[in-house]
């Protein structure tokens, strides 16, 4: 079987991390949307997945000079609004009648979804500097 000359995995990851935050970035708007946006943390993730989007098309064609500092940069805010909703999301769970009970674990704010978003922006950071080096 001969090898494929074409892009580095690395290059095409941060293609999947783009798709990814595209479907990501949608459910995260419908949980927001339906808690009504209560508290202003929920715009982070509904206004950043779009530019995460772009961000990883944007960082697997061109990586270099400013714009892979750009690049960099946004995932670096995917990470730490991330961390603000993981902290957001069981702050949450935990303030609930119950506490960290099953039931609220299901019904209240989704304990995973945050730690995704975390782990995509952390990849896609890791993907970007992966070929670089």
């Amino acid at each position: 079987m001969e090898a494929w000359d074409g892009w580095p995995f690395a290059r095409l990851y941060m293609l999947l991390v783009a798709l990814a935050f595209v479907v990501i970035g949608l459910q995260v708007l419908l949980f927001h949307w339906r808690a009504a946006f209560h508290r202003v943390t929920m715009y982070g993730p509904v206004l950043l997945a779009p530019v995460l989007v772009a961000a990883g098309i944007v960082g697997a064609v061109q990586r270099d000079g400013l714009v892979g500092w750009l690049v960099l940069g946004v995932f670096g805010l995917g990470i730490v609004d991330g961390l603000v909703g993981v902290f957001e999301h069981w702050r949450g769970i935990a303030g609930r009648i119950g506490g960290f009970s099953l039931r609220n674990l299901m019904s209240g704010p989704p304990p995973m979804l945050p730690v995704a978003f975390l782990a995509l922006a952390l990849t896609g950071t890791l993907a970007l500097l992966w070929e670089s080096v």
